[in-house]
C-alpha cells in the first residue's frame, strides 16, 4: 500500500494548513497518509521529534514523505539517519540553511549529508513560493541544487500554508498521485 507522512513545521500541528485535506485527498485514492503531531511544535526539539518519529511511524520503500516550512529540514535529518529507502519526498516551502531564528536552529545548525540523503531517496521535489516572507526564493534555488533536481516554483502563494489562505493543495496533489 502506498504511504504518505505529511510533516508539519513549526507552531504547526496535524489540523494546520492544507495537511487534513491532503490526507484526505490521498486515503480516498487507496493511500495509507498520517499527519504526526510531534512534541513541542512550539519550542521544537530535534532528538525530539526524530524520537517521536522512530517510535510512531513507520516508512518503508512505498513510503512518501510530504514536509512542510521546517518539516522540510527535519526530512533531511530523517533521512540522513534511515536505513530505509523511500519512494519520494515532496518538500514544501522549506530551506536547509539558518534563518537566524533560535527556535528552530537545532535543525539546521549543521551542514546536511547531501550524498546520504539521495542515497536513500531518489526523487525529490522541491516547491518554494516567490513571495515567502519567511524563505527567499534564492534559498529555494541553492536548495534544489544540493538535490540534484529542479525548483518548483508557486507564484504569490506566500509561506504555501493558513496564513495565506491555502487550506487545499490540489497542485500538490496531483503530483504525488502522478507518481510511477
Amino acid at each position: 500500500m502506498k504511504n504518505a507522512v505529511i510533516i508539519h513545521g513549526w507552531g504547526a500541528n496535524s489540523e494546520s494548513n492544507w495537511f487534513p485535506w491532503l490526507a484526505n485527498e490521498l486515503e480516498q485514492k487507496g493511500w495509507r497518509a498520517t499527519v504526526p503531531d510531534f512534541p513541542n511544535s512550539e519550542n521544537p526539539i530535534l532528538t525530539e521529534w526524530l524520537e517521536y518519529f522512530q517510535k510512531n511511524v513507520t516508512i518503508d520503500q512505498d513510503s512518501i514523505l510530504i514536509g512542510h516550512s521546517l518539516g522540510v529540514p527535519f526530512i533531511l535529518r530523517l533521512l540522513e539517519q534511515s536505513k530505509e529507502k523511500i519512494k519520494a519526498a515532496f518538500l514544501v516551502s522549506g530551506f536547509e540553511r539558518s534563518l537566524t531564528i533560535v527556535e528552530i536552529e537545532n535543525f539546521v545548525n549543521k551542514p546536511f549529508d547531501w550524498e546520504k540523503i539521495k542515497s536513500v531517496c531518489k526523487h525529490f521535489v522541491v516547491i518554494n513560493s516567490d513571495n515567502d516572507p519567511y524563505i527567499p526564493l534564492s534559498i529555494g534555488k541553492d536548495f534544489a541544487k544540493h538535490l540534484d533536481t529542479k525548483l518548483i516554483v508557486e507564484h504569490n502563494a506566500g509561506h504555501i500554508n493558513d496564513m495565506h489562505a491555502i487550506f487545499a493543495y490540489p497542485r500538490l496533489r496531483d503530483r504525488i498521485l502522478a507518481l510511477p
